[in-house]
């Protein structure tokens, strides 16, 4: 299913949808880690650099997906193993995945198995929450400022009792 706030995603995407459903249909359903109550969807995708990142909500895992625009020729020897990518919340190891029909990717893991999901719904609100968080660059860090020390004039016993002096 296709995340219906984005009705223009690329065929790539929609392929790989396609492709995680399928892999559904023919190898998890009725495995114990399948949760009935989710389906495949493709959660905030969108460009980035030469790849398409978003969230990929499938029955059985959540992962941030990185996707080559252009279709990578799949190598299985890639499959597994460990790559670091930067994305603005900092560097995360992504694993290399893919198969023949979708080619060589770059995935997170956010959640497996599902069960911690029984509607859609709450599957798409952490999807796009978490992506949200790894989009999102660290508040900067102001040196030298200390808000939650109480005034210098002050005591913490008196702040916490109300007793603040001007």
């Amino acid at each position: 299913m296709i995340d219906q706030e984005q009705s223009n995603l690329d065929p790539r995407v929609v392929e790989m949808v396609e492709r995680f459903e399928k892999i559904g249909e023919l190898n998890m359903r009725g495995l114990p880690v399948y949760n009935e109550s989710l389906q495949v969807e493709a959660i905030g995708f969108q460009d980035y650099g030469e790849e398409y990142l978003g969230v990929l909500v499938t029955p059985w895992f959540m992962n941030v997906i990185l996707l080559p625009q252009d279709k990578a020729t799949m190598d299985y020897s890639l499959v597994a193993s460990p790559t670091d990518e930067t994305l603005p919340a900092g560097t995360w190891q992504f694993m290399f995945g893919g198969d023949d029909v979708v080619g060589l990717y770059k995935s997170l893991s956010l959640h497996s198995p599902m069960f911690a999901f029984n509607t859609q719904e709450l599957a798409r609100i952490e999807a796009r929450r978490r992506l949200t968080s790894l989009l999102t660059p660290p508040a900067p860090v102001t040196e030298g400022v200390n808000q939650h020390r109480a005034p210098a004039n002050h005591s913490r016993r008196a702040f916490l009792r109300g007793q603040v002096n001007s």
